[in-house]
């Protein structure tokens, strides 16, 4: 999961704009993919197949609701609420509108060759 994080630091030099915050542990954000415009989302919707796990998709809208996500550090790891996070550090992302956690697995998506990406409960992993 930290390849997210890199992505929102190299998206300052891209989109030429950049806070000078730092990313903090208990830091809301969403996640933009600047190639296509959209933006990390998941709502109450279940994959039919695999996991039937909450799917995670990708949103064209800026002001969804279903796309904030909130940085928790690693399972077994801590760390205090804006307490910055490092390159390199572990975290998890937990979805604010369902609670649920983002995760991936060995299933493949319905519509294409890629693993499912979702979110669940910290009871499956």
């Amino acid at each position: 999961m930290s390849w997210f994080i890199v992505l929102v630091v190299s998206s300052c030099a891209v989109i030429g704009f950049c806070y000078d915050d730092e990313v903090t542990c208990g830091t809301v954000l969403k996640l933009m993919n600047i190639n296509e415009g959209s933006r990390l989302h998941s709502h109450e919707v279940k994959y039919g197949s695999g996991s039937g796990q909450q799917s995670v998709t990708a949103v064209q809208a800026s002001d969804d609701v279903n796309s904030h996500w909130q940085i928790f550090p690693a399972l077994k790891e801590s760390c205090k609420r804006g307490e910055p996070i490092k390159c390199g550090d572990k975290i998890r992302l937990k979805h604010l509108t369902t609670g649920c956690f983002l995760h991936t697995h060995h299933f493949h998506a319905p519509l294409s060759k890629h693993y499912q990406v979702s979110v669940a409960l910290p009871t499956f992993f």
